[in-house]
């Protein structure tokens, strides 16, 4: 018995905080703001052309007079499609593999075919700022994780997911302050709830070998985390405008249910996995990020601007998770590594009351090798080309409007979770986003 508790057959799933293909580095939303949007986010930390600031540096409302509303949505359109490459299942399990050839169990190709899990995504954003004389405050609320992630049932990487549904809400309130004319800093406290459904198949023909129908296992967790998040603006110049801001990790401990129906292996009752309802729990910390940003102004219509976010996805680099019912311990891999993303771009004051943008963006994936790529997290390098407008339609209320196509780096995968089934393929991914906001001056 002790040699099939290496088999790990207990849960592919992991705890983690997992979304679908996402929109910024690994599984982060960067979608906070439609007027940055336009600009393919260039400059975001040093940008303070409305309230939306706050998210990527606090200190921008302190620039912004007077105040402000700002309501936002995002559309996203994703398209995510895995080809199968000869995924299988092996007997060849280090520690077990010798006692399953025993058994009979000869391994082979995984049934199934590829699939596009992608669904159509809606992300809001909500920002208010007050001037209260010295100081000015704001309040965010935010979507950073979330998406809706479904595949067939019968697809060729079932026993490492079918459905991820994520859901986050992140609360931010903020204050900022003028230090002198020319610089300003600002300072917020997160509150983030995560809400998290997966699922995937459970494979009854490990030993049986007779056709038998999958199993299934359901999970279900939640996690309240804090964090904070702070950031300076500095004006060297009328025309110039450097932000740089750092938003902490957030540490959760999530806890959950998982239910198995449907197991019929005997395989699964050795290493303690059996119909029925389990608790289970991980400490998994959310990556910290920093933003260097500039923009530079360049007489009264033209400005220009460029960013680098590092995000520390090394915080998230192992994901371990604990069961209440003897199974042991599951990590699921993630060796996610620390990211950069580049983006620059332009601001274009064509009358007093349209403003046009535009912007470009690399962004590098923290997932550096087939065997770390999950389905559920199936991250890759990808660039961004964006525009957008800006339409002051009265005085007191402006509407910004945005699209953005994301083109992800071709995805190789050779991932398992189990030692024994293998998705083996590789995944083409492109992004479509429209995004829209009202901001309104009181």
């Amino acid at each position: 018995m002790s040699r099939l508790t290496g088999l790990k057959l207990a849960f592919g799933l992991g705890l983690g905080l997992q979304a679908t293909w996402s929109f910024a580095s690994g599984f982060a939303l960067i979608e906070q703001s439609a007027s940055g949007q336009g600009l393919s986010y260039a400059g975001a930390a040093a940008n303070a052309e409305d309230a939306s600031v706050m998210w990527f540096n606090p200190a921008g409302l302190a620039l912004i007079k007077g105040d402000q509303l700002v309501g936002a949505m995002h559309i996203i359109k994703p398209q995510l499609a895995f080809s199968d490459g000869g995924s299988y299942s092996s007997s060849a399990v280090p520690g077990v593999g010798g006692l399953l050839e025993l058994l009979g169990v000869a391994g082979g190709p995984v049934s199934g075919s590829g699939d596009d899990g992608a669904t159509l995504a809606v992300v809001p954003n909500f920002y208010w700022k007050k001037n209260l004389g010295a100081v000015d405050i704001g309040f965010g609320l935010n979507v950073p994780y979330g998406s809706h992630l479904v595949y067939k049932d019968n697809w060729v990487g079932r026993y490492q997911a079918v459905e991820t549904d994520l859901k986050t809400i992140n609360l931010n309130p903020a204050i900022a302050a003028r230090l002198t004319p020319w610089l300003a800093f600002g300072a917020g406290a997160n509150v983030q709830y995560v809400d998290l459904v997966m699922t995937q198949k459970m494979d009854n023909n490990l030993l049986l070998n007779g056709g038998a129908a999958d199993g299934d296992a359901d999970l279900t967790a939640d996690s309240l985390g804090y964090g904070y998040n702070l950031g300076f603006m500095l004006m060297p110049t009328d025309s110039t405008t450097i932000g740089l801001s750092y938003r902490s990790k957030v540490e959760h401990n999530a806890k959950g249910k998982i239910k198995y129906s449907g197991i019929t292996d005997p395989l699964y009752s050795m290493v303690n996995v059996q119909n029925g309802t389990v608790n289970a729990a991980s400490d998994v910390s959310l990556p910290a990020t920093a933003m260097f940003s500039i923009k530079q102004e360049v007489g009264s219509k033209l400005a220009f601007l460029a960013d680098a976010t590092w995000t520390k996805w090394t915080d998230y680099d192992e994901l371990v998770i604990s069961f209440d019912s003897g199974q042991e311990d599951l990590n699921s891999r993630q060796s996610f590594q620390d990211s950069w993303r580049y983006s620059v771009g332009a601001i274009y004051k064509a009358t007093s009351n349209l403003t046009l943008r535009s912007g470009v963006a690399i962004d590098h994936s923290p997932v550096t090798a087939p065997e770390n790529r999950s389905p559920r997290t199936p991250d890759s390098e990808r660039r961004w080309v964006s525009i957008g407008m800006g339409y002051r339609f009265i005085k007191s209320m402006q509407l910004d409007m945005a699209y953005s196509h994301l083109i992800g780096e071709d995805a190789d995968v050779d991932y398992t979770t189990d030692d024994i089934h293998y998705l083996v393929g590789e995944y083409k991914a492109t992004v479509d986003i429209f995004s829209a906001q009202l901001v309104w001056n009181y």
